[in-house]
């Protein structure tokens, strides 16, 4: 079962939804829960709730965002911070007890954002801030982003097991690039980085990456020279995504198409496991032990790869370690939306029994093989998923294109600017078995996380709650 990384969600930082008790503070559990509207199957009458603070926004394309509230799913856990940063506190997803707080060293005008890492060691909670040290007596203050890395079973009063300072120099602005198995720190442009710190969560290592060439077999014209730039990090290395630049045709008329694709650490290259006739391939999103692509025939240099109905793009869920396909799906969308490496980490979840992944505006069946599309047509909207059940029911937010950049990204979910009158968005619930869609109610929350017990767990911008089934 995969962690879950609730980053950049439209829901934790939407204005629709309850108010909780002012004085419960940012991570104190409210006396009683706040009734939010729910799809039917959970219960409002039990369960907890806490107050929720607004996130902070990062609109680069490829960011993970600063999300304040998480799932660690093995422990049995909703972890939430502060949003300055100044605790955490994590709690029974079951109950709403308090199992632990940890309170860091001292940022100011911090930006915070709280992510699970999975690994042999465990789950661990990583604390991840961008701000400024206090100064004081000799010492000035300076700008910097502090990691610390805590276990998720650790004890009521928590400490960091590693903490890392990184110096950033006053011209550059780095971002959070979260799996749940890997995290990479550095600006971030389009999906890919230049150059990251990538950090191992269980040891508190870190390792520079950045862009390289390399040649790589299976080109259209067979071998071929690439830059690899850094996307996102996982359990099975660095994934890098690279475009063919010579050799090809790059404006795409009927010469040897231009290949545009990536590597996944040294396990294996895209185009080792490449769709018959599919030239371009981008990774979308990692969850446990799969990586979701995106699969086209070709495109010009310069227009971007995209979700279109004009023509069709294959979704497919790879196996991690070995790039075997295990689902796949043709989707098309009237929203032409872009496809970009590490867009759609945002929306991917496995289900806990790991029988069913969403990722983005599909739904995949892993025991079948098959998939189903939930996108956008003539006559429909595209629903962007937020989480599955073990028996295949999922959940979302109808997809609305504005002028902003993000609603453009195939598979990122709506992001709220801090302090924006947003209007309520319409859900839908979906059977990913059946490819079946229906509206919920107006104003219906979705849940962001379904637990094996059939707790949901329900966010807005001001309220964090948990519901059983009914």
């Amino acid at each position: 079962m995969a962690a879950l990384a609730l980053g950049a969600l439209a829901a934790c930082s939407d204005t629709s939804g309850g108010k909780a008790d002012p004085t419960a503070g940012a991570t104190r559990k409210a006396a009683a829960p706040v009734r939010l509207p729910v799809p039917d199957g959970f219960d409002t009458g039990t369960g907890w709730s806490t107050s929720a603070s607004p996130e902070a926004t990062d609109d680069e394309s490829g960011s993970s965002g600063f999300p304040l509230v998480t799932v660690a799913p093995k422990s049995g856990l909703v972890v939430q911070a502060a949003a300055d940063g100044s605790r955490v506190r994590a709690f029974s997803l079951a109950s709403g007890k308090t199992a632990w707080t940890f309170t860091p060293r001292a940022l100011t005008s911090a930006r915070t954002g709280v992510f699970i890492q999975e690994g042999k060691a465990g789950e661990k909670v990583v604390l991840a801030r961008q701000g400024k040290t206090s100064g004081s007596g000799l010492s000035t203050s300076r700008r910097t982003i502090t990691i610390d890395i805590i276990a998720a079973d650790s004890a009521s009063k928590a400490t960091a097991d590693h903490h890392l300072d990184l110096t950033v120099p006053d011209d550059t602005a780095s971002s959070f690039t979260a799996t749940d198995s890997g995290f990479l720190v550095g600006p971030v442009t389009d999906g890919v980085h230049e150059k990251a710190v990538t950090i191992d969560a269980a040891t508190g290592a870190q390792r520079t990456v950045q862009k390289k060439t390399m040649t790589v077999s299976g080109c259209g014209s067979g071998s071929c020279a690439i830059q690899a730039s850094p996307a996102f990090a996982t359990a099975r290395g660095v994934v890098s995504a690279f475009q063919q630049q010579d050799g090809c045709d790059q404006w795409a008329e009927g010469g040897t198409p231009c290949t545009h694709g990536f590597r996944v650490g040294d396990a294996w290259t895209s185009t080792s496991v490449a769709p018959s006739g599919m030239h371009v391939g981008i990774p979308l999103a990692v969850t446990g032990q799969y990586l979701v692509a995106a699969w086209h025939t070709s495109d010009t240099q310069t227009d971007p790869p995209a979700l279109s109905d004009t023509d069709k793009t294959i979704l497919a869920v790879h196996d991690l370690a070995t790039g075997k396909i295990k689902a796949r799906v043709s989707c098309t969308s009237a929203d032409a939306l872009t496809l970009q490496p590490g867009a759609a980490q945002s929306s991917t979840r496995l289900s806990p029994n790991g029988d069913f992944l969403v990722s983005g505006q599909a739904g995949f069946d892993l025991a079948t093989g098959r998939g189903h599309c939930f996108t956008s047509t003539a006559s429909a909207k595209g629903i962007d998923l937020t989480a599955v059940a073990d028996d295949g029911t999922a959940y979302g937010i109808v997809h609305v294109v504005d002028d902003t950049e993000a609603t453009s990204l195939y598979g990122r979910l709506p992001i709220t600017q801090d302090g924006a009158d947003t209007p309520e968005r319409d859900s839908a619930r979906v059977s990913v078995r059946s490819g079946t869609a229906k509206a919920l109610a107006a104003a219906s929350e979705v849940p962001l996380y379904v637990a094996a017990d059939g707790h949901g767990l329900f966010c807005t911008r001001d309220v964090v709650a948990v519901y059983p089934a009914s």
